[in-house]
């Protein structure tokens, strides 16, 4: 990926500057965490200490106007590519207006590129069913301005490949978007961030999702509910792929370890809903104060497994029978 540098420090401070006002916050540290990035690093870029992706460049720029567009593409350069290399300022704009067309005209049509569309209305599958459980556990969506993102949080590094490889292949097939994956390095975490107002609508318009915090009472939406049961137990299994974990008991009591697989979670709203389809199903649960339901035992574990298809390593790969 081309990393931008700014010809000057006075164009770059006002870049940055515009871009804080532009999605509306008052400090840098909201814009950074917007961004799914971290303060060293942000600083870094703001204060010229080090170059910065033009992925991170095309998201800031994408809220200015047309004439902002066209003055800071004339005063980057683009250090592995030399078509964006050219002279700051108003004069040399004059002198070679022909060429600054070009350039704007392409970074527009770049940015266009970078707005995925899909009808919101796709048929409810059970990837689709899976990925809004896979939400309702840990993830977030919210807007920004006239900008959206929606965000999930995994695990480091256990699900890195879960998230670049399925969670990834899944939101391309149904949407055509892939995220954008960083290492939150003030934590073992990474950050999933889709880019998109379809994506936006489809959580909150038509699944009547709230955007914003949710973890207390967010809901399987009725939709998924009153759909057939392959689609209802897709969404148990993102939830419990989100939420779940898996663990032996290992208490003398036992001849040998016990396996227990819990989805525990402060949403007794989402833990009854959960509840109700697990005895639709058929599928013998324990439940605990309304916070906790899980399965003891190899032989439960397996019975519930082999109705909901789980697919996060940071639970299967701990099962071994």
């Amino acid at each position: 990926m081309r990393r931008v540098l700014f010809k000057s420090g006075e164009i770059r401070n006002s870049f940055f500057t515009k871009s804080l006002e532009k999605f509306g916050f008052k400090k840098w540290k909201e814009l950074y965490e917007f961004l799914g990035g971290n303060r060293k690093t942000f600083t870094d870029y703001r204060t010229g200490k080090s170059t910065f992706p033009e992925n991170f460049y095309k998201i800031l720029i994408s809220k200015f106007s047309k004439v902002d567009v066209l003055i800071f593409e004339s005063s980057i350069s683009y250090l592995d590519e030399n078509w964006g290399r050219a002279k700051a300022g108003k004069t040399t704009y004059l002198k070679h207006k022909h060429i600054f067309e070009k350039g704007r005209k392409k970074a527009i049509k770049i940015l266009k590129n970078k707005v995925h569309k899909f009808d919101i209305n796709l048929p409810l599958t059970k990837e689709l069913a899976y990925l809004i459980g896979l939400f309702i556990g840990d993830g977030f969506t919210n807007k920004y301005g006239r900008y959206y993102l929606t965000q999930f949080v995994g695990h480091f590094p256990i699900e890195i490949k879960y998230y670049q490889e399925l969670i990834s292949k899944i939101s391309f097939d149904l949407f055509g978007i892939k995220p954008l994956i960083k290492k939150d390095k003030k934590c073992n975490a990474i950050r999933i961030n889709f880019y998109s107002k379809d994506l936006y609508d489809l959580i909150t318009k038509r699944f009547c999702i709230s955007a914003g915090r949710k973890s207390s009472t967010v809901k399987i939406p009725a939709e998924i509910l009153n759909s057939n049961e392959e689609v209802v137990l897709a969404c148990i299994a993102g939830l419990y792929d989100a939420e779940g974990s898996f663990y032996f008991d290992k208490r003398r009591a036992y001849k040998k370890p016990y396996p227990i697989l819990e989805f525990h979670i402060f949403n007794e709203s989402l833990i009854k809903q959960v509840r109700d389809i697990l005895n639709n199903s058929g599928i013998k649960y324990y439940e605990r104060n309304l916070e906790r339901i899980y399965f003891y035992g190899e032989k439960n574990v397996r019975a519930f497994l082999r109705k909901v298809e789980l697919k996060n390593p940071k639970i299967l790969d701990k099962i071994n029978f």
